[in-house]
């Protein structure tokens, strides 16, 4: 029974690796980097002026945000990396706050 369990947590946990979670954000459009340690946000529509992709971040130890640059609509793209002392530090999902 404890294999069972053991081996459905780790499909679980396999899943949610290797697929981020999608953009909430409307307008926008994200592309992994490095083994989906980084990601890239493009906005094309939404509000006007400045955004910044904040980062949701796993190491399997712990969760934290990572702020990323600042972007532009229908311009300079926003990247947020997760960075990690401890472990091997994945984007699992993101989004972007409005400047």
């Amino acid at each position: 029974m404890r294999r069972i369990v053991a081996c459905v947590a780790v499909a679980i946990a396999a899943t949610a690796i290797a697929s981020p979670a999608q953009a909430q954000e409307r307008g926008c459009f994200e592309d992994y980097l490095r083994d989906g340690r980084t990601v890239e946000v493009y906005c094309d529509d939404g509000r006007p002026g400045r955004f910044r992709a904040v980062a949701h971040c796993t190491n399997g130890l712990g969760v934290w945000d990572q702020y990323g640059t600042i972007g532009r609509v229908r311009g300079e793209p926003s990247v947020a990396a997760c960075t990690s002392l401890l472990g091997y530090p994945r984007v699992n999902g993101y989004h972007v706050d409005w400047i």
